[in-house]
């Protein structure tokens, strides 16, 4: 689990590096301004959102005012497609003052689902585009653009459903167990509902099953899912094969059919 936090933390001290180092060239000297940054914070905001807080704080102790900062990230998927994009507008950073910007970029985890599943179950990266600019003294306009990328934690990473194992009830119903797990590799808490629909080989439903969860952030995750069937489905299903419907409710996004094939 520490590796996507690993990841996840030196993409943000580049970004930071390559935006503290944008800011420092619009200046005539590092001695007249002091940057440092402070660490990203995640937060689940409202409709499905995932807030990204960058805090970066100025102190200009130069003679001059900086005038006009902005800042915009935009997040692309590997196909090039925007994901999502902010910006943060400081009308003035005044001489010997002192700021504390906060950039907030939102990512709305619900539309990256249907768009693409992979965000769900696959690590990958995003790729963050920074435009900033300035005016230092209302003489050195500045802009910088560079293209950084992001990793992105998948809160279903290595989803998996094990093969059924039946019991028999009675002479009409049996259960069967299937064992579910998956790391959650994303930077929040992911509480909700998975459930799940078995079918045997001939595409016959079997049973349902529905199962609450509560992953903390890069944790993992174990549990069982139990299903009432037919006894006279699993003596025809003697080759035990089949697949699963999967459908998640959560906190952060929904989801499914998801198939997944088992035997």
């Amino acid at each position: 689990m520490n590796v996507p936090i690993r990841m996840l933390g030196i993409a943000t001290t580049i970004f930071w590096i390559i935006l503290v180092g944008f800011i420092a060239s619009a200046a005539y000297s590092m001695k007249d301004l002091n940057l440092g940054f402070g660490e990203p914070q995640f937060t689940a905001g409202s409709n499905h959102d995932l807030v990204l807080t960058l805090p970066l704080h100025i102190d200009n102790r130069g003679y001059y005012s900086l005038k006009g900062f902005n800042l915009t990230t935009v997040f692309s998927d590997a196909e090039g497609a925007e994901v999502s994009k902010s910006s943060t507008v400081v009308p003035v950073i005044p001489q010997a003052g002192n700021v504390t910007i906060l950039h907030n970029a939102t990512l709305n985890i619900d539309s990256m689902a249907k768009q693409n599943s992979q965000y769900i179950f696959d690590d990958s990266n995003l790729t963050c585009t920074v435009m900033a600019g300035l005016n230092f003294a209302e003489l050195l306009p500045t802009q910088l653009a560079a293209n950084i990328p992001f990793p992105w934690g998948a809160p279903f990473y290595n989803f998996n459903l094990g093969l059924p194992r039946y019991s028999r009830v009675d002479s009409s119903h049996s259960m069967a167990k299937v064992p579910l797990s998956f790391e959650n590799h994303a930077a929040f808490d992911v509480t909700g509902n998975i459930r799940v629909k078995l079918y045997d080989g001939q595409n016959t439903l079997l049973g349902e099953s529905q199962k609450a969860i509560n992953a903390s952030k890069y944790s993992s995750y174990k549990g069982d899912l139990d299903f009432s069937v037919p006894s006279t489905s699993i003596i025809s299903n003697t080759n035990l094969s089949g697949h699963f419907e999967v459908y998640f409710s959560t906190n952060m996004f929904d989801c499914g059919p998801v198939v997944i094939p088992y035997g």
